[in-house]
Order: C-alpha cells, then structure tokens, then sequence
C-alpha cells in the first residue's frame, strides 16, 4: 500500500475533530511503518549517490534494510505497544501511543497481503516468515495494475471521509492535492496498462 494511503487510511480510522495529539499520533504511526524505506533512500541514494533503480532493485533486499522492514512492520511489535497504550490511556501520553500503535499495526495488517516478492517479516521478532502474498499493490506482475487503482480509490475515500471531518482550508488543500495525485497516478497506471 502506497505511504499516502496508510496516512489517510489512519487518519480516517482514528483522527478526530480537535484533537491535535490524536490525529498526530495517527499519522506519525501510519507513516512509521515506511519510516525504514524514506530514512534509507535518503541515505543510499541522497548522500551516497546510488541510483533509485539500483536502491529498490537491490540495496531494499540487503540485512541491515531488511532488518529495519521487520522491526518498521513488526506486528508482534506494535501489539505490544497497543497494549502499553492501554495500560497507560489514562494520560495523554498512553491515549497518543495507543492511536500511534493502533495506526501502525492497521497498516502493517493491511500491507500484509498486498506484498509480493517485497514482503515483510511482519512476525519478527517471533519468526522470520514472509507471507509472499500473489497480490501486489504495485508489480504488474502480480496484479498490481487491479490493486494499485483500488489502493488509489481507497484513498480517494478516505480523503472524502476526512474532507467531511476537517472544515480547515489548509486540510482541504492537502487533501484536494492528494486526490489529484491519485488521479494521475491511476490514470498513468491505467494508460501503461494498455
């Protein structure tokens, strides 16, 4: 699942109108899932000056990023972390990393089916299984072009969902521009499928 969508995804799920902490701890967690993939392709390809195609062709697959893909969308991980959450829900600290874990554990769950020869070891540190799932949410070789356009409509949803929660204008923007990303990407997604 594309980061832009984990994002909406979770804030649609668990953000709330005034509640800036909440809806901070939501997109923090969506987004820490792919922490690992944004931190290394700044360092390998920003400051060391690989090229993209050689980062997600082969650097993505080496240990040390592989260990980062565990640790990022370890479900084992982000359970423990919800149950912290719980404990501790009383403060405003233990509510926030209840939203944060519960955001990251939603996306670690969903990418779990929609990743093919890129799969994460989403049970680590418990076990070393990869669910190589037939469906990719990018790689046409693995019906990508079906689950990239409905990665890009539940998105779309989301940011519908959210554009009705938040009446700020600045919001409106981000989503407005959001929703036409995924009208360009779906529609170049569609016009390379032909």
């Amino acid at each position: 699942m594309q980061s832009q969508t984990h994002v909406l995804l979770a804030l649609a799920l668990f953000s709330k109108k005034d509640a800036p902490l909440r809806n901070w701890a939501a997109f923090t967690g969506a987004l820490a899932t792919d922490a690992f993939i944004y931190i290394g392709f700044a360092w390998y390809v920003g400051l060391e000056g690989q090229s993209a195609t050689l980062f997600f062709r082969e650097t993505y697959f080496d240990p040390l990023m592989q260990f980062w893909s565990a640790l990022s969308n370890s479900l084992p991980l982000w359970a423990a972390l919800m149950a912290a959450g719980v404990t501790l829900r009383k403060n405003k600290f233990g509510a926030a990393l209840l939203i944060f874990a519960l955001a990251a554990f939603t996306q670690s769950l969903i990418d779990l089916p929609v990743h093919a020869d890129d799969a994460h070891r989403h049970f680590w540190p418990l076990s070393d299984y990869r669910f190589v799932s037939p469906v990719s949410y990018w790689d046409p070789a693995h019906y990508g072009r079906i689950a990239a356009p409905l990665d890009a409509l539940l998105g779309v949803i989301c940011a519908l969902i959210l554009w009705r929660r938040f009446a700020r204008l600045r919001v409106r923007i981000v989503l407005g521009f959001l929703i036409g990303f995924y009208a360009l990407f779906t529609g170049l997604s569609l016009m390379s499928a032909v």
